[in-house]
């Protein structure tokens, strides 16, 4: 059995005097350093979560930035690929105004062409009928009579042209 006795009264207050100690010296101490870093945890935690929100924030900046650029790097796009329509359709309209250019030279250049083989073609005729009449009238003429018959020839035929 226990004895009561006065080594268990000093043994009570030895316990007690060292908790007091104890209490005073170490508990409040280990309690201030495990408040101190539960302070400095939550501080991180908040520090992370600012973090991660701020990164969400920045993110999302990121990504409507990356939108917009998508929008007008399409634009650029849009806007070339309709240029180069416009330029396209402005050099066909050019191909087909000097088309019409060259139709309109070539159509002038002929009709110069076909006087110059008809002027050509009259004065062969004149030549050709003067000296066939010359023939068959067995005659000789003088210059002025063969110039004469030769403007007559040319009328007759610019009056069936004419006609025609």
């Amino acid at each position: 059995m226990v004895e009561i006795n006065g080594t268990l009264l000093i043994q009570i207050i030895n316990f007690v005097i060292l908790c007091a100690i104890l209490g005073h010296f170490c508990y409040k101490p280990v309690l201030k350093v495990l408040d101190d870093r539960k302070a400095r945890i939550q501080n991180d935690l908040d520090s992370a979560a600012a973090s991660k929100a701020d990164a969400a924030k920045l993110k999302e900046s990121y990504e409507e930035q990356l939108r917009d650029a998508q929008a007008k790097a399409q634009e650029i796009v849009d806007k070339a690929v309709k240029e180069a329509k416009v330029q396209a359709q402005a050099q066909i309209d050019e191909a087909h105004a000097a088309i019409e250019l060259e139709k309109e030279n070539a159509t002038k250049q002929i009709a110069r062409e076909r006087k110059d083989a008809l002027e050509d073609l009259k004065s062969q005729v004149a030549l050709l009928s003067c000296d066939i009449a010359a023939k068959i009238i067995s005659k000789n003429m003088t210059p002025a009579d063969n110039d004469r018959l030769i403007a007559e020839s040319i009328k007759k035929l610019d009056a069936r042209k004419a006609g025609k």
